[in-house]
């Protein structure tokens, strides 16, 4: 921590201080920038307003869980004419709002709060009607310690569709799309003061709305209200006996092959894969929306139960070690072991079949997890295609490694990871009677015309993991992307980027292909209505950031300088 002189003209009281910005996989990790925290939506409107006028951009700063530069880049200065604003430590307020007769249950949240306090407070709320105590969401990402307004700033999710266990009503899609309104920092063209900075709060449905419930932090939000859902018991089975043969089958039928991720996701709804390289069998988790306690399953009363994968033995962190200094070729000995580990590991900790409220087995992921770094795609398609989609990717995965492996390369040394969520429909909002929801314009999940006319329903997941630094992962990541945007294309689907991951891959790595962006763009655009496309987005946001505070070099290439 610096104890440098405070910016000149500094609002003195606003705390500030100078300390470093490290990302989650520490490949963004810049010294000594300007933090501030501010105690109300007041002050960040004071911050913002200093910041016009002494020529700095403000960025919203959360935990910091995300890998691609949407904060700050990798290149800034230390010192940067940057402020940071920690919304972490008071923007955190919650506020329930009960059903009445003519709305559901609804939560008002500052953007700092995280996802497992905000779970929390749900759980805590009375008059629930579920068979879980409280309320809470269809799915939810698998961290808990996330802001909500990182969340929101990335169209977040967990995995689920609806099924024959639960059909909630309500969006299946990001929790970007269970925003009902929220309050953002603007300069509002139709206020008394369109120069200067203010809070403003939009409600869904009004118009503009759209452009901002999912910005990549090219706004800033200070607070959200969202729906939610009654709380429901969920059972979590964890496979390790099926093989990726079995689990990744190609379908000969309408039907999908027995004990494959679709036969699962038929039934249930909701399932994950996590597949370490040259191991077999991939530790497969299904979430079964279960009343009632299972005979064989155990009962928790909190989340964070997979201690096993949060303290890696001294064997694994010794070949990771070495792996990282030039073994790349211990890479399938490193897979089978912790596949093995995750055997052992469910047995040893009686974790393969759990059962409690929601949250206790949608959060599973903790701070201490294994930091790695993951590119990450959206495939929009029909929920029918879904099992197919998976064995051709699978089939491309490991005939990739096999190709690298002859050239005595092991750029992927972590699992591949495959999730299935329903797209951001806004008709599953509930929004007052007699106004019409849109679903977020540059949502991974966005559901628009070409969704609707070509029958996409759902989003597979794909993320591919490795230690970050790898030789040959980025060459890796760049014909995979090729392959993905490729074979995902045309009236079979298309495959978005998952913002918070690594996309838009060259040899020298992510977020640098310049044809990829232009190609992101074009998604968002293509068959939309003009008040609809990626323009319209930049437009958009401009309009409500006069001065171009909430920007970054990496944003002013996505969406233009301001």
């Amino acid at each position: 921590m610096s104890t440098a002189q405070t910016p000149p003209g500094w609002p003195t009281s606003i705390a500030i201080v100078q300390v470093p910005y490290v990302n989650w996989s520490w490949e963004i990790d810049v010294k000594n920038l300007w933090t501030c925290t501010p105690k109300s939506a007041d002050d960040v409107v004071t911050v913002c307003n200093w910041a016009k006028d002494h020529d700095y951009q403000v960025r919203p700063r959360g935990i910091m869980h995300g890998w691609s530069p949407l904060t700050v880049v990798g290149t800034t200065s230390p010192g940067a004419n940057v402020i940071l604003v920690d919304t972490t430590q008071y923007l955190t307020s919650m506020t329930f709002i009960p059903r009445t007769s003519t709305s559901g249950p609804q939560v008002k949240v500052g953007t700092g709060a995280t996802m497992l306090d905000l779970l929390k407070f749900l759980e805590r709320q009375a008059d629930g009607q579920g068979k879980a105590k409280g309320y809470s969401f269809p799915h939810t990402p698998a961290p808990g310690n996330l802001t909500v307004g990182g969340v929101l700033a990335i169209n977040a999710h967990g995995t689920a569709i609806p099924s024959p266990a639960d059909s909630f009503p309500c969006s299946y899609g990001s929790l970007s799309n269970q925003i009902l309104a929220f309050t953002a920092v603007v300069t509002d063209p139709k206020s008394s003061n369109p120069d200067q900075y203010s809070l403003r709060t939009f409600t869904r449905g009004e118009g503009d709305d759209v452009a901002l419930l999912t910005q990549l932090g090219r706004a800033f939000l200070v607070d959200a209200t969202l729906q939610v859902i009654d709380n429901y018991n969920l059972r979590c089975q964890s496979y390790t006996d099926i093989t990726a043969a079995t689990l990744f089958a190609a379908p000969s039928s309408a039907t999908p092959p027995p004990n494959s991720m679709a036969d699962f996701l038929s039934k249930s709804g909701r399932v994950e894969a996590i597949w370490y390289p040259f191991s077999e069998s991939p530790w497969l988790k299904v979430w079964t929306v279960t009343p009632d306690k299972p005979k064989g399953a155990r009962g928790v009363a909190g989340p964070y139960k997979y201690t096993f994968s949060d303290n890696l033995p001294d064997i694994v962190t010794t070949l990771f070690k070495k792996i990282t200094s030039g073994h790349g070729d211990l890479t399938p000995q490193l897979g089978a072991l912790m596949a093995w580990i995750t055997d052992q590991g469910l047995t040893l900790t009686d974790t393969r079949d759990l059962w409690g409220p929601s949250k206790n087995t949608l959060l599973y992921i903790k701070d201490s997890t294994l930091r790695v770094t993951a590119n990450g795609y959206a495939v929009q398609m029909k929920s029918g295609d879904v099992q197919q989609a998976i064995a051709d990717f699978a089939g491309k995965f490991t005939d990739m490694l096999a190709a690298y492996q002859k050239k005595n390369l092991y750029p992927i040394n972590a699992p591949l990871e495959i999730r299935i969520t329903s797209l951001d429909d806004p008709a599953k909002v509930a929004v007052p009677k007699g106004t019409t929801a849109r679903s977020p314009v540059i949502s991974s999940l966005s559901y628009d015309e070409v969704a609707k006319q070509n029958g996409w329903d759902v989003a597979l997941w794909l993320d591919v993991l490795t230690l970050p630094g790898t030789p040959g992962a980025n060459d890796f990541y760049q014909e995979l992307e090729a392959w993905i945007t490729q074979t995902f294309s045309g009236t079979r689907a298309r495959a978005i980027p998952e913002w918070s991951k690594g996309w838009a891959y060259t040899s020298g790595g992510a977020w640098q292909s310049q044809p990829f962006l232009e190609h992101v763009r074009d998604l968002f655009t293509t068959g939309r209505s003009a008040d609809h496309t990626w323009e319209y987005e930049a437009a958009t946001l401009r309009k409500y950031d006069g001065h171009g505070l909430f920007t970054n070099p990496f944003l002013d290439q996505l969406f233009g300088k301001p």
